[in-house]
């Protein structure tokens, strides 16, 4: 439970060593982590969570702003007692990563962002974004209405953070 009325799907992977919450990108649930966390509880214990108005976590009429969804984040970390967990976000989850690495550095070891630091996540007005935005889904539902009305341009993530995309073996002739 993070808010009133509000539980989310929490997967525990188990696992040993330092904590590391996952969190899935936009339109998916905590299992499209099913079959990587496996592969990382030799070194971490791993969780992974299922934001509000996905999967088997209640849809609330609201509480779908950035800030909010962080703080659901955060809750998790606080109700499973986690010390300063490893909190690695996909796609859009990148923006709770920026908006818990802006206002809560204190509480996470660091931030991993798995093709997630686009401009919504971190922006640098000196610079143009280094890539395209991902595409969203169009509004077709009041979740995702909420989600994209409630993005942010960070501009202070104070976090210790890790960028990391995927790029295409094979980019064609004009890429040797």
């Amino acid at each position: 439970t993070v808010d009133k009325d509000v539980n989310l799907e929490v997967l525990d992977f188990g696992g040993s060593g330092s904590p590391l919450v996952m969190l899935a990108g936009l339109g998916n649930t905590g299992h499209i982590f099913d079959r990587i966390a496996p592969k990382l509880t030799d070194q971490f214990h791993v969780y992974a969570i299922t934001r509000r108005g996905h999967g088997a976590s209640s849809t609330p009429p609201s509480g779908y702003g950035v800030d909010r969804l962080a703080d659901d984040v955060l809750a998790v970390i606080d109700v499973l007692k986690l010390n300063r967990p490893i909190v690695a976000g996909h796609s859009v989850a990148g923006e709770e990563l920026s908006s818990i690495g802006t206002r809560h550095p204190e509480k996470v070891a660091g931030l991993v962002y798995l093709d997630a630091a686009y401009a919504y996540a971190f922006f640098n007005a000196s610079q143009a974004p280094a890539s395209s935005p991902p595409v969203l889904p169009p509004a077709g539902s009041p979740v995702l209405a909420a989600i994209r009305a409630g993005m942010q341009k960070y501009t202070n993530v104070r976090a210790p953070a890790l960028a990391i995309y995927a790029v295409p073996k094979d980019l064609g002739p004009a890429f040797p």
